[in-house]
């Protein structure tokens, strides 16, 4: 290494590398070369296009480039949140996604990121109807027995779905707390 490269009496790396500014590039160019090339359009140049029109080209390249989902989903994360339409283009992006042609698109529509808060959304709404449920035995508990002992309402806490579903189906009959499996 020479004298040059030094800094102190340490080395140092130099990196040379070269810039490709997306944003002066015109998009219609790259559209239709890739997927990848559609995906990164929309960090270029858009300025006097029909960008509803635009949006739907690139993410109907994305959608029938052949990728496995994982790809087509954070491709079409790139192009939602690099082309940002108006609510004026959003609605006639939504009127191109109705046509024939773009029934590809409406497949891989829902981002990866959208789907993974939809998983959360249902997660949170089973978990919603097993804590009802649970609230629901501790209730009708209380109502037919009077007091609920602490171990009782413990074990509750660690049911099932099917456990709880189990109770309350037998509640009306049962005339103790092992009647519900809740016995030693």
């Amino acid at each position: 290494m020479g004298q040059d490269q030094l800094f102190f009496g340490q080395e140092f790396l130099i990196f040379r590398y070269h810039c490709v500014p997306l944003a002066r590039l015109p998009t219609e160019e790259y559209v239709e070369t890739s997927p990848l090339g559609a995906a990164l359009s929309a960090l270029m140049s858009s300025k006097g296009q029909d960008r509803a029109a635009l949006m739907a080209a690139m993410m109907g390249r994305v959608s029938g480039g052949g990728l496995n989902d994982v790809l087509k989903h954070l491709l079409v994360d790139v192009i939602k949140t690099y082309l940002v339409l108006t609510p004026e283009e959003v609605e006639r992006y939504r009127q191109f996604l109705a046509r024939k042609e773009f029934r590809d698109v409406q497949e891989v529509e829902l981002t990866w990121s959208e789907r993974l808060i939809e998983q959360g959304l249902e997660r949170g709404r089973e978990a919603g109807i097993v804590e009802g449920k649970r609230k629901a035995v501790l209730r009708q508990l209380s109502a037919k027995f009077g007091r609920t002992p602490e171990a009782v309402t413990a074990r509750t806490e660690g049911m099932t779905e099917a456990d709880l579903d189990s109770v309350l189906d037998r509640i009306l009959t049962a005339t103790t707390f092992d009647d519900l499996g809740f016995g030693d």
